[in-house]
């Protein structure tokens, strides 16, 4: 037994978390630092369910058929979207959990080319920068702009991606 990987500062025994245990964790994280910005004013960051509090292992999902490393990483629902429907749970009282929860189930990334990232993105062409398409809820599919830029993805274990 390595001594490092088990005890923490002052030799006190750490726990060992499993994957879903560690995502479960950084939602609950990403959650209540949302909570506190938004209690202290009104608002909060796009930023805090990135990397540091939600790092890319707990949330890219795939990639494209024509990603071929350059791209960029694309949240299936924009980070916009999903921070303004947290604000508005918190306006209705929802708890921390929920929110983690609410988080979880969201925040997908899918890797896609630069085309396919201009296909989705420009004015004119879909528009869907920062909104999901028009008619769109909470509810309804989350890959729902992927597929509408025809954009086909295979998810990370290998298997074809959730029809849009």
């Amino acid at each position: 037994m390595d001594y490092a990987d088990t005890f923490g500062a002052g030799g006190v025994m750490r726990r060992e978390y499993s994957f879903e245990e560690r995502h479960e964790r950084a939602c609950l994280r990403a959650a209540m630092n949302i909570r506190g910005l938004w209690e202290e004013k009104g608002s909060s960051d796009t930023r805090l369910i990135e990397g540091l509090l939600l790092p890319d292992d707990f949330t890219v999902v795939g990639h494209s058929r024509a990603f071929s490393g350059q791209g960029r990483r694309e949240h299936v629902i924009p980070r916009l979207v999903v921070i303004k429907e947290v604000h508005d749970m918190l306006e209705r009282g929802a708890t921390d959990a929920q929110i983690a929860i609410f988080i979880r189930d969201h925040v997908k990334i899918v890797r896609i080319s630069n085309e396919e990232c201009s296909r989705l993105d420009r004015k004119d062409q879909l528009g869907l920068r920062q909104r999901m398409p028009t008619g769109w809820a909470f509810g309804d599919d989350i890959y729902a702009r992927l597929s509408a830029a025809n954009i086909e993805w295979v998810s990370m274990n290998g298997s074809e991606a959730p029809p849009g």
